[in-house]
């Protein structure tokens, strides 16, 4: 597992290592840096962003190339087969590639990580543009970039083929609650913060009422969980309509860390500007009030405070 790990790290730097499968590392950092463009699209990042971007993912595809024509030869297979695949010719195929280490260019750079100021001042609605399952992802994507690793460096770490977190990163699959569990864990996420956001993606829906420090815990929990997913905005960036003063802005970002408890206005607001559901945080509020309300009926009863 530490040889693997040095593995993608030198291939994250350029320095590709003597082993056959480069061109795995190099089509694994090309998703990572397609992912940040993506995200850059749909939090309508800068255009000086999403270009610098796309720019990091050109290199990564002439990198990919330059891998597998590497792990080819390595394997074996001559210059005449690998210019047939790329069509040039032997000499110019050899010119191109022969000894390639990989452009630097198409490292993992800080500076491509797209929309760290994704919001506009005049407001920026995502309520319509993520489902569950891509605000999972989001949220999952999120805590990789910060961690610097891999697709399959954490995927390896969890136990589970790379394919299989590819898929969870990007919303199109949602394993069992325990895979989730792990995977946020190894990024150094808290995942209890993610756990509504599952339940959502699963289309799971609450049987009973949860009361007491649970309905309060799974109200704090799924609003950072939805920060986390919108790559963690302050209030000013979101440009919130009608918020004025930073006593306000104070409680509003309390509200969003789930360090504070607010009226339902602030917290729709909040949930709508943060791209998610207002019916699925409506019912965890509920939960909150309806235990607030039981906790006065019982001090009433028994004539306490």
């Amino acid at each position: 597992m530490a040889q693997r790990l040095r593995d993608d790290h030198r291939a994250s730097t350029g320095q590709w290592s003597n082993r056959a499968d480069n061109g795995r590392v190099a089509a694994e950092r090309l998703q990572y840096l397609s992912d940040q463009l993506l995200d850059g699209e749909r939090r309508a990042a800068q255009l000086e962003d999403l270009v610098r971007a796309a720019g990091a993912v050109a290199a990564g595809v002439e990198s990919y190339v330059g891998a597998a024509v590497n792990d080819a030869r390595r394997r074996g297979q001559s210059w005449v087969s690998v210019a047939r695949a790329v069509n040039l010719s032997p000499d110019a195929a050899r010119r191109k590639w022969q000894g390639y280490t990989g452009p630097e260019a198409a490292s993992l750079p800080e500076a491509v990580v797209v929309g760290s100021t994704p919001f506009s001042g005049a407001g920026y609605d995502v309520a319509s543009a993520r489902s569950n399952r891509e605000q999972l992802g989001a949220a999952l994507r999120y805590l990789l970039r910060a961690s610097g690793r891999t697709t399959g460096a954490v995927a390896d770490q969890a136990g589970i083929p790379a394919t299989a977190f590819s898929r969870l990163l990007t919303g199109e699959r949602i394993p069992e609650w325990p895979a989730v569990f792990t995977l946020t864990t190894i990024l150094d996420g808290r995942p209890e913060e993610l756990r509504m956001l599952w339940e959502w993606a699963k289309g799971r829906t609450p049987t009973a009422a949860h009361g007491g420090a649970t309905a309060v815990a799974r109200l704090s929990n799924a609003m950072r969980g939805l920060h986390l997913a919108t790559g963690r905005p302050t209030m000013r960036d979101l440009g919130l309509p009608g918020v004025h003063g930073a006593g306000k802005l104070r409680l509003l970002e309390a509200v969003v860390n789930g360090d504070s408890m607010a009226g339902w206005e602030d917290i729709a607001l909040l949930v709508q500007h943060l791209g998610g559901s207002q019916d699925q945080f409506r019912h965890l509020w509920e939960d909150v009030q309806y235990s607030i309300f039981t906790l006065s009926v019982k001090a009433a009863v028994h004539g306490t405070d």
